[in-house]
């Protein structure tokens, strides 16, 4: 009959601990006169010479192995993920060991993935800026043109749609940048249905390419939860990636639904994720929160889910696996976060298009001196017109070394626009140059910017958010801040 070698370690140990008693209770035999001399004599000899060998065997068998692990652990605690230990023997410290070996393995792949993904997340960040700079210098001349009145309807239409792609392509790429650059935690009252739009934005290019249907009812009058809107997208687009990835196995047609409600209690309300597709095995489903459990083969992470379920329960929420056994099958997900008790806000509608006629007063901004800096003169340029339109005294400069001169000669601003990124003097250092020497002028200072996630290593983590626009950025709302912000300075 075979025996399981995992055992023998046991038996090992089990072996020297009986003996070490037997031997004990013979030598106390021995000591106290109950054995005679000659037996005496043996059983001292022959533990002389077993005990030595027991305690070489254990050393080998048990001190040597966690000797090796404890400096395998020690060396991955300091950061070296390629550290292995060696397995010679198939007993439980053995399976320890390969176990070990699996998990380094596996943070190793892990650590390179995000390595990659963080390096992708700067790039993406740069491209921002390189790619928002067109996008506003494009939205801005089309804006500035819809605001003729005497434009024919022929080419208003023409500019709307060049106004609106510019402003998807926009949308898209600040969702982008808000997923692979979280940033640090902000908690704030978060609306469930705008995280789920934005969530549904950056994937919905797939639903076309893998002909798959959304559908799904967000109730308008969702109460709001506490929570970080970022982190809680991340959750949400884990969700319909996963389901997307799902319906990819399945023939059409493909139906994925969000849907959003508030419980019988009013004290939670709910976002589910549900899809036609394979469903999630039961062998699979136990663990499906686990760390590196995926059903995507090297593809994979096995994070994502256990991740996404760390975030919601930061948030006091919970996120579940519903399994379906009705016709079509597929996986359910539920996110349920804890309520706001407060005045329930109704979820605004889709985003209102630009009009193609100002609204605001033709000389909104009239007698207001306003300094643009930016290295882009297309988008200078047409900054510039918009407002002097809207009655600003309007100076320009290329960086902020420019815009320094164009002080010292005397233009006295109400409001500086500087974008973040510029040669020879970017904005930050226009910044930390006004607050050494001008620091009243400081305090009139809004950025502009392609990746504000890059305001807190430029030492501008404490601008408050409503002091920067991110481009590109509609003229008209760019004239209602400013008008604001002269305003409040005003007070």
């Amino acid at each position: 009959m075979s025996r399981n070698p995992s055992s023998s370690l046991r038996v090992l140990i089990v072996g020297v601990v009986v003996a070490a008693m037997v031997y004990g209770a013979a030598v106390t035999l021995a000591l106290t006169g109950n054995l005679g001399s000659a037996m005496a004599i043996i059983v001292l000899i022959v533990g002389a010479i077993l005990l030595p060998v027991a305690l070489f065997v254990v050393r080998r068998r048990i001190w040597n192995p966690l000797t090796a692990l404890e400096r395998a652990i020690r060396s991955v605690s300091d950061g070296d993920l390629s550290t292995q230990v060696p397995v010679t023997r198939d007993d439980e410290l053995g399976t320890v060991g390969t176990h070990f070996n699996h998990m380094t393995r596996v943070l190793r792949d892990r650590a390179e993935e995000q390595g990659r993904f963080a390096a992708a997340g700067e790039l993406l960040g740069g491209v921002a800026h390189e790619v928002n700079n067109p996008l506003m210098a494009i939205a801005s001349h089309a804006e500035l043109r819809l605001a003729d009145g005497n434009l024919p309807a022929e080419q208003r239409n023409e500019m709307q749609s060049i106004l609106r792609q510019a402003q998807r392509a926009a949308k898209l790429l600040r969702g982008l940048l808000r997923f692979v650059r979280a940033g640090e935690k902000r908690t704030a009252a978060v609306n469930m249905n705008d995280v789920v739009r934005s969530a549904l934005d950056l994937v919905s290019y797939r639903f076309t390419i893998d002909e798959i249907s959304i559908g799904g009812r967000l109730n308008p009058e969702l109460p709001t939860v506490v929570g970080d809107a970022n982190r809680l997208e991340q959750v949400i687009i884990n969700l319909l990636s996963n389901a997307l990835d799902a319906l990819r196995s399945v023939k059409p047609p493909r139906h994925l639904n969000v849907d959003s409600f508030i419980d019988d209690t009013g004290s939670r309300v709910c976002v589910t994720v549900s899809d036609n597709g394979p469903g999630v095995a039961a062998e699979i489903a136990q663990r499906l929160f686990r760390p590196f459990a995926s059903t995507k083969g090297i593809r994979g992470t096995g994070l994502g889910l256990y991740i996404s379920r760390q975030l919601v329960r930061e948030a006091e929420g919970e996120l579940d696996l519903v399994q379906r056994a009705e016709s079509g099958g597929g996986a359910k997900f539920m996110v349920w976060l804890p309520t706001i008790q407060q005045a329930v806000p109704t979820a605004p509608a889709a985003a209102p298009q630009a009009s193609p006629v100002p609204t605001a007063p033709p000389k909104s901004l009239a007698g207001v001196r306003v300094l643009l800096v930016d290295d882009e003169e297309l988008i200078r340029r047409p900054m510039g017109r918009f407002l002097s339109k809207r009655g600003a005294e309007i100076r320009e400069a290329g960086d902020g070394q420019a815009a320094l001169e164009r002080l010292q000669e005397g233009f006295d601003p109400h409001v500086i626009l500087a974008d973040l990124r510029m040669p020879r003097m970017d904005g930050a250092e226009f910044y930390e140059r006004l607050q050494q020497e001008r620091p009243a002028l400081a305090e009139r200072l809004l950025f502009l910017s392609g990746d504000i996630t890059h305001l807190a290593s430029r030492g501008l983590a404490e601008v408050p958010r409503d002091r920067v626009f991110v481009k590109p950025v509609e003229l008209a709302e760019l004239e209602r801040r400013i008008a604001a912000f002269v305003q409040e300075k005003a007070a």
